[in-house]
Formats: structure tokens, sequence, C-alpha cells
């Protein structure tokens, strides 16, 4: 029993590797799944010992020596090509990880409202300055103690492609100076404007900063959270598709199918038999096309499905 459980283990490994690959590979090649890249780099292969065989055999004329020679070449093309591959392969799906992890923060900080994006942005820092952020009035969300010095803290919460401007500060600048708090941070989760930049003394930390806060403190999606993202993404894509083969494209196919069927055994006892008769094989050759098009759909868009 615990044989075939490591065996199924193997296999979902296995699974799992390919399904990385596959996204991997389309991804980097843009769209193209493992299957065509690995066509594409057997052709360039073949090519590769092809040309050299001929040249070979142009200037030396000797069949054996010219294919034991191309043979070699084409093994070290594909050693070095693996090598190769491998570093710039490995940097770039660092950078597919990164950005897929990018993505998930942007899209659970969207999902908050703005009381959220606050206890969210107190509670790195809490973690970030090993500290005590604690609510203080309306323009100052929050108040701590950092070495020493007592900071105020401003949480402004924008789209992605908005950047804080001095203006959307300056009631949270007065009441600073009013409650004479010398230091103060003030994070967004997109990015500041230059203005805000050059007028202000305060801590800015934008989106960039929140992510290197993030992974400081063990909170940054890790290369297991990205994989089982995309593993997720290919599950709920694969059951979208089987669903959507088994439902709507299943019942248009059975309709055409049984109408046409009725209509068949129907012309028997009517007039215009050859009329009912034609509609009836019009009816069930729809069905059949329905159905090898939505097999075709459900093929193409499992091979499109991560």
């Amino acid at each position: 029993m615990e044989g075939l459980i490591n065996i199924k283990k193997y296999f979902d490994y296995i699974k799992r590797k390919f399904i990385l690959n596959n996204y991997y590979t389309s991804t980097l090649k843009k769209g193209k799944n493992l299957q065509a890249a690995l066509l594409d780099f057997a052709f360039t292969v073949v090519t590769v010992i092809a040309i050299s065989g001929i040249m070979i055999y142009w200037i030396t004329e000797e069949i054996f020596l010219a294919l034991a020679t191309a043979v070699v070449l084409g093994m070290a093309y594909i050693f070095l090509m693996v090598l190769w591959n491998r570093r710039i392969r490995r940097n770039k799906i660092l950078r597919i990880n990164e950005n897929i992890a990018d993505s998930e923060i942007i899209r659970e900080i969207t999902r908050k409202d703005n009381r959220e994006f606050q206890l969210y942005i107190k509670d790195i820092l809490e973690k970030f300055y090993k500290t005590t952020f604690y609510e203080y009035n309306r323009y100052i969300d929050f108040v701590g103690e950092i070495n020493g010095e007592m900071y105020g803290l401003k949480c402004l919460k924008s789209s992605m492609d908005a950047k804080v401007s001095y203006k959307e500060l300056e009631f949270f600048m007065k009441e600073m100076n009013e409650k004479n708090i010398k230091e103060g941070i003030i994070v967004t989760n997109s990015y500041f404007s230059d203005d805000l930049k050059e007028k202000t003394e305060y801590l800015l930390i934008d989106f960039n900063q929140i992510k290197a806060m993030l992974k400081e403190i063990g909170s940054y999606p890790t290369q297991k959270d990205v994989e089982d993202l995309i593993i997720a993404k290919y599950d709920n894509r694969k059951s979208m598709l089987k669903e959507k083969f088994t439902s709507k494209g299943r019942d248009k196919v059975l309709k055409f199918t049984m109408l046409g069927i009725v209509l068949i055994i129907y012309s028997r006892f009517v007039s215009y038999e050859m009329y009912y008769r034609l509609i009836g094989f019009a009816s069930v050759g729809i069905g059949l096309i329905l159905a090898i098009y939505n097999i075709a759909k459900y093929i193409e868009g499992r091979r499109k499905e991560v």
C-alpha cells in the first residue's frame, strides 16, 4: 500500500513539473507550449547535423566521417544549448515568479478598503520595525516609536497608476506640526510624485518598499506559493473547460441529434417522407459537427490551459 502511495506521489510530482514547465515555456515563448518548443529545438538540432554533415562530406568525401562528425557536433550543440538555456531560463523564471507574486500582492491590496489597507500596512510596519503603532486621529492614522523617536503614520490607498502628491497630504503635514511630531512615515500602494519627494523629509514607502518589507518579514509569496498559484490556475481552467464541454456543448449536440432521429423516424408516417428525412439527416449532421467542434475546442483549451 505504501508503495502505491509513493508511486502516486511520484506521478503527481511529474505532473506538477510538466504543468509548471509548460506554463513557463508558454510564457517565455509567447504562447508556444512545451511540446512545440521541444519540436523547434529538435528541428534546429537536425538542421545543424544535416548542414554539418553535408559540409564535411563536401570537404572530405568520406560519408562515415561526415556522419560521425556531424553527430558529435550535434551532441555538442545540444550540450552547450542546454547549459546556456538553463542559466537564462532560470533567471527568466525568477522574473516571471516575481511578476506573479507582485500581481498577487496587488490583487490582495485592491480587494481591501481604506480601513483594511491601513491595518494591513500597520501590521507590516510593526513586524518590520518590531514595534507597536497606535491609532491616533483623523489625519494621522497611527503613531508609534521607532528607535526612541515618535513617528506619525499616514496610509494612502490609490490605483497603481496614480502618484501621491503633496497636496493630498496637506492636512497630515499640518496636524504633524500642530502635534509637534517630528518624524513621519507616508505609505502608499502606488508611488509618489516628484514634488512630494522634494518638499518633505518624511520617510516615503511606495509599492517597491512594501515588497522589500514583505520579503524581509517573510510575508512575500515564496516560489512554492507562486507554483501553487500556477497549478491552481491550471486546475480552475481545466474545470471550466470540462464543465463547458460537458454542459452547454453536450446539450446542443444531444438536441440536434435527437431532433434528427425523431424526424427520420417520423418521415415514414407522413406524405413528404424525403423532405423530413433530409431535414433529419441535416440535424444529425449539425449535431456531429458541433460534437467535433466542441472536442476540438476542448483539446485546444487543454493545450493553452497554462
